[in-house]
Order: structure tokens, then C-alpha cells, then sequence
């Protein structure tokens, strides 16, 4: 009769000990289960008497935790073969634990039966073949240095392996799952000289491959994979192809950081169907930032049309930074989404609809597949905006539209309350009180608004002097003009002029950009 190979399984939760030791047929595959425990003290207490041949343990129980299980049963019985079971993440943590000599593990919401009998056996095969200790599928061990994790191959076995002095990533974007594409490609340089692929795919919509080779060949593979892609244009699979590297250990960098750059340019440039290193678009970059206060003041002193107006200037400006973590693009437009349904209710704006509904913009907004999908989403959430400030805006009265008419046409004169009132025939006293609990706003406010808009517009649009500015919309007193000035925008004349040619002189830039026109 063949040995039976002892196992202690060590998991605080009994659940999971009880599935692992009732959902396989121990014996049938040449095991025999020796002992539970539900910690690691458990566990040594049991190893000390019961002798395993293999340990399977959670990495983080009370008590003692795995790492220290791990250290001590090796210290006792360097011959013990240990198994990690851990979650997404304890990744980490996990890594700690190879130093010790574990020798293998296995993420929880990936365990099953056939998993883990391949893993027992990969570890058991040694004591019956040598020379197999070590086999383990390449693409599995490299699977597992995108993950984090050391390689167990021999320097030996990964130049047998891996012949060559360069590597390169390419990932595919699959619109569908395609194994005739998948086999067809990894077929195409099964024969060719100098180049190995393997295919490392951690997830169905990404198939990932990694290419080694000689220097030389960078040229010839790159015009294959052009070729290849052509062939098989009617699948609408993307293409990303990362910068070539020298070493496999920057293997993992590459997929996050190379790859990730890449896969942040596919989000803001959807319909590209190849990206290369090499040849990216130019990445916008802008002096100007966005400035949220303006926008809180825009909004507030209810220029909606300019705030608005702002908002759009700035995503178009954001939509060309194709570098821009992805994150960060759809945080900055839910924080404004935030930001503008608390702007509207604290102005007293029926916000109900708005606030009901804002996590479903959230949801959709980091659902988004691309940066046009999350716009139209964004766009969608400012025309609830403006149905509810213009249908605000529809509803003034007759007579406070007539004001507000004359103010905006008589606004450079010498006006006050009093000259307001004797033109229409209202009582001054009368005016000051209908004026603001129609407007939400006194008059003295509205006409200082109106005055300094105006003054914004001339500000940036024309050269003339500051004091002339002063007089063109109504204020005798440059210094006056400029003390208001600076408590509406603060800032001062002279340094919104300064920003507005600086913000004018970016949209050239924008617009003589070669990528200005999609």
C-alpha cells in the first residue's frame, strides 16, 4: 500500500476547516487528514505529536497567526511542507511568510478540490521524483510574480525557460471571449527563432502575454503583432503594447505601471484599437488648474451660465491629459456632482430629485468604461442642474424681471435705491424689501454683482487701465473698485487680469494642439 501523506488543516473559522476536510476523498488521492486547529498553538501542539507532512493555514487567526506558525513548525521540522490559504487582501502580508520556506499558497476565493489536489501533488511529487520537485508550469510562475510573490524556479530552470535578453508585455483587450485568436496567436511564434511567448493572462477580458527575445528582434516582433492585429481586425480586440525591459524582475512593474499608463490613455481615447509605447498621443498639460472656489462663487452669485461654462472649459482640458490616473478623473467629477446638489439646497433649491438620485451618478460615473461614457454621464447630471435654476430663473415675477433689466442695462450710471424707486414710482423702503425677498439678494448686492461681472469681461478682453475700468462700470473711486473687487474674487484687478491672459494663452495652446481635432 502506497504512504498515505499526513495533513493538518489550521483555520479559526470551522467552516472552512470542515469543507476542506469533507469535500475531498483524502485517501482516494493518497492523503490522510491527521488533526484540525483552530490557531496556531493548536497547530504546533498537534505537530509535535501527530508528525504532518503538510500543514494548510490560514494566514491570519488569533492567538497565533500564520507567519508565526510558520516560523516556529519550520524551526521544529524544517521537512514540513506548508500552504498558505489567503485572501485578495493579505497579498502582503503573505509575502513575509516565503522567507520562511512555505511552499505554496492558495487565495480563499479561488479554493476548490481540483486546486488544491494539484497543489498537494506538485509538493508530494518530489518525494517520489527528484528531479520534478520543482516542475511547475512557467505561466503559473509567472502569474504569480505579477502577484508579488518570489519565483521557485532555479535561476537554472528560468534561463531554460526564458533564453533571452528582453522581454516585452503586450496586453489584449478582449471585446469577447476567443480562444481560436488566443490559440491562433500564441501559434504564430511557436516556430519562429530567438522568441518566447507565454501566455500569463490573470483575468478573462485581459489576455496577457509575455514575449522574450533578442534585442534584435524588437523590430520584427513589433511589425508581427501589427500584422496579427490587421489579420484579425474584424474582432475588435484592443492592443496595448508596453516598453521593453531587461529583467524579469520588473515584470511586475511593468504590468502596473507601463501597462496601467497605457490602459489610462484607452480610457480617454476609446476608439484607439492599438496603443504602443512609442507612438502616444501628445498628453496635454495645462497651467491652470481647476479653482473650485471660483466655481463656488460663479454658482452662488447664481452665474450659472458662466459657472457652466467654466466647468466644460476645464473638462476639455482634462479630457486631453491622457496620462491622468482614471480614479482621479472620475472623483473630480463626482466631487462636483457633491458640490453643486449642496450648493442648491443651501441656496433653497428643490434638491429632492438630485439627492435621491446622486450615488446612482456616483455608480455609473466609476462604472464607466471611458472618459466620453463618464462625461455624458456628467453632462446628463448638469442639464438636471439647469432645468432646475432655469425653471427657477422662469418663474421671477414681472416686475423683478424689470428691475433686474434695468439695473443690468443702467449699471455704469450713478444708481442707487432711490433713483431705482422714483423710476418705477415705488417707495424706497418698499423697493429694498420686495428686491430682496424676490431675489434672495438686496440691491446694493445685486448691482455690485452686475458691476463686477462686467468688469471681469472688460478685464479680459481689453488692455485699458484699471481705473478706466473702474469708471466704465459706474465706480468713481478706483481704489474703491478695487477694495470690492478683491472681496468678490479675491483677487485684485491687476492679478485676474495676469490669470486671464495666462487661462487665454493655455486655449491657444489647446486649440493649436495637433490633437485638438478628434
Amino acid at each position: 500500500m502506497n504512504k498515505l501523506y499526513k495533513v493538518l488543516i489550521v483555520d479559526d473559522e470551522m467552516l472552512i476547516r470542515q469543507g476542506i476536510i469533507n469535500y475531498i476523498d483524502w485517501e482516494k488521492e493518497g492523503y490522510q487528514i491527521i488533526g484540525e486547529a483552530a490557531n496556531g498553538e493548536e497547530a504546533l501542539a498537534l505537530l509535535e505529536k501527530e508528525r504532518p507532512d503538510i500543514i494548510i493555514t490560514d494566514i491570519v487567526m488569533p492567538e497565533m497567526d500564520g507567519i508565526e506558525l510558520v516560523k516556529i513548525a519550520k524551526e521544529k521540522n524544517p521537512a514540513v511542507n506548508i500552504i498558505i490559504l489567503s485572501s485578495f487582501e493579505n497579498f502582503d502580508y503573505v509575502r513575509t511568510t516565503f522567507q520562511h520556506g512555505i511552499a505554496d499558497y492558495i487565495l480563499k476565493p479561488k479554493l476548490n478540490a481540483k486546486e488544491l489536489i494539484q497543489t498537494l501533488n506538485n509538493i508530494t511529487i518530489g518525494s517520489k521524483e527528484p528531479k520534478q520537485q520543482e516542475i511547475q508550469s512557467i505561466e503559473e510562475q509567472l502569474k504569480k510574480i505579477l502577484q508579488g510573490y518570489q519565483p521557485k524556479l532555479s535561476k537554472t530552470q528560468w534561463k531554460k525557460s526564458l533564453p533571452y535578453n528582453q522581454f516585452l508585455l503586450v496586453s489584449i483587450i478582449l471585446e469577447q471571449e476567443d480562444s481560436l485568436f488566443k490559440t491562433s496567436l500564441l501559434e504564430e511564434y511557436t516556430k519562429k527563432p530567438d522568441v518566447a511567448v507565454y501566455d500569463i493572462s490573470v483575468n478573462e477580458k485581459e489576455f496577457l502575454l509575455l514575449y522574450n527575445f533578442e534585442k534584435y528582434e524588437l523590430s520584427s516582433i513589433k511589425k508581427s503583432i501589427l500584422h496579427f492585429k490587421d489579420k484579425f481586425m474584424y474582432t475588435n480586440h484592443t492592443w496595448l503594447i508596453a516598453a521593453p525591459f531587461s529583467s524579469l524582475e520588473n515584470l511586475q512593474q511593468c504590468y502596473q505601471d507601463h501597462l496601467g499608463k497605457l490602459k489610462h490613455y484607452l480610457f480617454y481615447l476609446p476608439e484607439k484599437k492599438y496603443i504602443i509605447y512609442d507612438q502616444l498621443p501628445h498628453d496635454h498639460e495645462s497651467e491652470l488648474n481647476f479653482d473650485l472656489n471660483q466655481f463656488i462663487f460663479l454658482f452662488k452669485r447664481k452665474e450659472f451660465d458662466d459657472a457652466f461654462s467654466y466647468l466644460t472649459e476645464h473638462i476639455t482640458i482634462l479630457r486631453k491629459q491622457y496620462s491622468r490616473d482614471v480614479f482621479e478623473f472620475k472623483s473630480w467629477l463626482e466631487n462636483i456632482i457633491f458640490n453643486s446638489i449642496v450648493l442648491l439646497g443651501n441656496m433653497k433649491y428643490e434638491i429632492t430629485n438630485l439627492e435621491e438620485s446622486k450615488y446612482q451618478y456616483f455608480a455609473r460615473i466609476n462604472e464607466a468604461n471611458d472618459a466620453e461614457e463618464a462625461i455624458a454621464i456628467f453632462h446628463e447630471f448638469l442639464e438636471k442642474v439647469k432645468s432646475i435654476v432655469h425653471l427657477d430663473r422662469d418663474e421671477q415675477s414681472p416686475n423683478m424681471r424689470m428691475l433686474l433689466n434695468y439695473i443690468d442695462s443702467h449699471y455704469a450710471e450713478h444708481l442707487t435705491l432711490k433713483i431705482l424707486a422714483d423710476h418705477f414710482h415705488f417707495n424706497p423702503s418698499y423697493l429694498s424689501n420686495y428686491f430682496s425677498t424676490h431675489h434672495e439678494e438686496g440691491f446694493s448686492e445685486y448691482l455690485s454683482k452686475v458691476r463686477i461681472k462686467k468688469s471681469m469681461e472688460i478685464l479680459e478682453t481689453s488692455k485699458v487701465s484699471i481705473a478706466m475700468v473702474s469708471e466704465m462700470v459706474g465706480y468713481s473711486d478706483p481704489s474703491y473698485f478695487c477694495k470690492v473687487f478683491k472681496k468678490s474674487t479675491g483677487l485684485s484687478p491687476s492679478q485676474y487680469r495676469r490669470n486671464s491672459t495666462a487661462r487665454n494663452r493655455g486655449s491657444n495652446d489647446e486649440k493649436n494642439s495637433p490633437y485638438h481635432s478628434r
